[in-house]
């Protein structure tokens, strides 16, 4: 069980996966972040992993690049490696990322245009085309906060543009085969996760991991038009269209609450 007090000593949630990615872009090749999580997992991921581009993206990777479309935002945006490539192929393109630290990390990497901002609450132009990859949706954390994230979506995506998400199924070992609702009411793929760097770990958080079908059911409630662009060993990319919605579906209210390298979430 999670208790605010038993982590009190531990540095911020991602403070441990910051300095992992400044060691590697400083020249430390070996540099490396443990995720552990309450799906089971617990790894080391190389910090070099954050910064692959060309032959090292992962197929789903290419295909949603070739996928976009005039103005690009790139959500969650990370060390910059989908950003940059899109700038490479004359893409204008705003980089979005939380964490100052990346910001800062981004711009001494070449990206043109970074913002820092929480890409939830993100209320700047509407795009073309807004990029959340290597499971973007992550940070909304829980099924809630996904729905609240789909309908506010829709303020910044233009009417003829495209939302393209990625994320994976939990891995069976994980605890649950089927990521449909269990009996007690959880999603399964609402996990908590810690990072560690050099002896330094971070803070819990929550990660969501969605299935297929829980996404595009969403989506659809939401007012999108959800299709599946690519599917491949359990990760899976929706390209979400503006669309209208449903006499059924209801807006979330206020205040309510893949083992693979797709995982995790921050690029």
């Amino acid at each position: 069980m999670f208790r605010p007090d038993h982590y009190a000593a531990r540095v911020p949630a991602l403070a441990p996966y910051a300095a992992a990615l400044r060691a590697f872009h400083g020249g430390d090749d070996g540099a490396g972040i443990r995720l552990r999580s309450s799906l089971g997992e617990d790894e080391v991921l190389p910090a070099a992993l954050f910064f692959r581009g060309g032959d090292d993206f992962l197929p789903f990777e290419r295909y949603a690049l070739d996928l976009a479309q005039g103005r690009v935002l790139d959500l969650g945006a990370g060390t910059g490696v989908h950003s940059l490539e899109l700038q490479r192929r004359g893409y204008d393109t705003l980089a979005v990322e939380n964490c100052g630290a990346l910001v800062d990390l981004m711009r001494a990497r070449g990206v043109h245009h970074v913002l820092r901002a929480d890409f939830t609450m993100w209320c700047g132009p509407r795009f073309e085309t807004v990029l959340m990859l290597m499971n973007g949706i992550g940070p909304t954390g829980t099924i809630a906060g996904l729905d609240r994230f789909l309908w506010h979506a829709r303020r910044f995506v233009t009417d003829d543009g495209q939302l393209i998400i990625d994320s994976a199924e939990a891995a069976p070992e994980c605890g649950e085969s089927d990521q449909r609702w269990p009996d007690r009411g959880e999603y399964p793929g609402q996990a908590w996760i810690d990072l560690e760097h050099d002896g330094a770990r971070g803070r819990p958080f929550r990660e969501l991991y969605a299935d297929m079908e829980t996404l595009r059911e969403r989506a659809t409630r939401a007012g999108w038009v959800a299709d599946v662009a690519f599917e491949e060993d359990g990760a899976f990319l929706v390209r979400l269209t503006p669309g209208s919605v449903g006499p059924s579906a209801g807006r979330p209210a206020v205040g309510s609450a893949a083992r693979s390298a797709v995982r995790p979430r921050r690029r």
